[in-house]
C-alpha cells in the first residue's frame, strides 16, 4: 500500500492511525515530497505504526527523480562519487551546480537532508 505523508502534525497523526488500523504484516511503502521527510517517517514509525525495513532518498526531488539511493552512509557515498554530475547543456549556472555537486561528494550525508523526497519501505506490525 503506497501511502503519500500530507503536511503538517495532524495529517501525519491521521496518516499514522490509518496504516495501525491495516492488517499485521501489509507492506506499507511512505512517500514524501518535501525537505524533512525522514523526521516525518521515524515521527510515523515512532507511534507504531510501521515497521521500517528500508528508507530510500529521491535525487533531486521524489517528484524529478533521477536517483533513488539507499539513506545509508555507504551507499549516498558511492552515488555522490559516482553519479552525481551536472546536467548536459547547462552553461550560465554550471559553476554553482559544479560547487553544490563538489559540496554533497565531501559531505554525502547531506544530500539525505537536502533532498525533497523520500521513500520508506516497511511493514505494519
Amino acid at each position: 500500500m503506497a501511502v503519500s505523508v500530507p503536511p503538517g502534525l495532524r495529517p501525519v497523526r491521521r496518516t499514522a492511525a490509518e496504516l495501525r488500523a491495516l492488517p499485521a504484516g501489509t507492506p506499507v511503502v511512505l512517500l514524501d515530497h518535501r525537505r524533512g521527510g525522514r523526521r516525518r517517517a521515524r515521527r510515523i514509525a515512532a507511534t507504531g505504526a510501521i515497521m521500517v525495513d528500508r528508507e530510500y532518498v529521491a535525487l533531486p526531488s521524489l517528484r524529478r527523480a533521477i536517483l533513488l539511493v539507499e539513506d545509508t552512509a555507504d551507499a549516498l557515498r558511492w552515488a555522490c562519487h559516482s553519479l552525481l554530475a551536472p546536467p548536459p547543456g547547462v552553461t550560465w549556472t554550471h559553476a554553482p551546480i559544479h560547487t553544490a555537486i563538489a559540496l554533497l561528494r565531501r559531505r554525502p550525508g547531506a544530500a539525505a537532508s537536502l533532498a525533497a523526497g523520500r521513500v520508506v519501505v516497511g511493514r505494519t506490525p
